[in-house]
């Protein structure tokens, strides 16, 4: 299977001692997601939801190509990609 890199923002890099890069396997995105959250099973939560979906805050970027929803998950990858793991912030309030 095709080894590739998986980057993952700060805030989920705490819950696996601070390591932001993983070298994972998978011919598809799903794949590779499944093998990093083998490796490192406290991710699995913060990632999935209870049916097996991304969860609705998590970002996952293909190379450069935005990758999303059940879809995304069976997008073939290829030895030397890299999947980029962001999360997505939103409220907050403007000063006034």
């Amino acid at each position: 299977m095709p080894a590739v890199t998986i980057q993952l923002p700060a805030v989920l890099a705490q819950m696996v001692e601070g390591q932001r890069v993983f070298e994972v396997s998978g011919a598809t995105i799903g794949e590779a997601l499944e093998d990093l959250v083998t490796q490192r099973p406290a991710l699995r939560v913060h990632l999935f939801d209870e049916s097996g979906g991304m969860r609705p805050h998590v970002l996952c970027f293909h190379n450069d190509d935005y990758a999303r929803g059940i879809e995304g998950l069976s997008w073939p990858i290829a030895a030397g990609d890299r999947l980029t793991i962001l999360n997505s912030i939103a409220g907050g309030a403007l000063a006034g």
